[in-house]
């Protein structure tokens, strides 16, 4: 009996975290950076964007692996570089939600279904079929984050401002994908 309450306390469990199975604390979420009022339009914006960048980054990284045609090198290279900063951001979106007193949904079937991007192709792919399609997903991913910016703009400053730096990057991709486009 004693080895097996050793165990028990030894992975963890305890009667004391099994009263408290959320691990809420009303002391803690009472210093908060935000009231709950404020943070709603923040944690939605943050969640639909958690859910976009993850989404992108797997197209991303599914169009590096499977990348064909004259463009390769100089353009596989950039998908690297691409599916690397929206890591960053996954990382840095997710957190904030956290900040802000709410988890973060990161799983894969609901970021593929709240998304909404569209389809990604499946086997190899064409050097200019992905930069038309990752380019039009990022464009989608752009105009929502303005809409998000204004969102937040009222009530939540640091929220926003991440998203500002983010819609920088994505844009700034967007530009690196359009100079691969010339009349197919």
């Amino acid at each position: 009996m004693k080895k097996l309450l050793f165990v028990a306390i030894f992975l963890g469990w305890s009667p004391v975290f099994a009263q408290q199975p959320n691990y809420q604390n009303s002391a803690v979420n009472a210093k908060l950076p935000l009231t709950p009022e404020k943070t709603t339009a923040s944690t939605e914006a943050l969640q639909a964007t958690l859910y976009e960048l993850i989404e992108q980054k797997h197209a991303v990284h599914q169009a590096h692996w499977n990348l064909r045609g004259p463009q390769f090198i100089s353009l596989h290279e950039l998908l690297e570089e691409l599916y690397g900063d929206l890591s960053g951001y996954i990382d840095a979106v997710a957190e904030r939600k956290l900040a802000l007193g709410q988890p973060a949904d990161g799983r894969p079937p609901q970021a593929g279904q709240q998304a909404n991007l569209g389809t990604i192709p499946e086997g190899f792919q064409k050097d200019h079929e992905v930069v038309a399609s990752l380019t039009d997903r990022y464009q989608k991913i752009s105009e929502r984050l303005g809409k998000r910016i204004d969102s937040v703009a009222e009530t939540d400053a640091v929220s926003q401002d991440l998203l500002i730096g983010l819609r920088n990057t994505i844009d700034l991709h967007l530009w690196k994908l359009r100079s691969f486009t010339y009349n197919y």
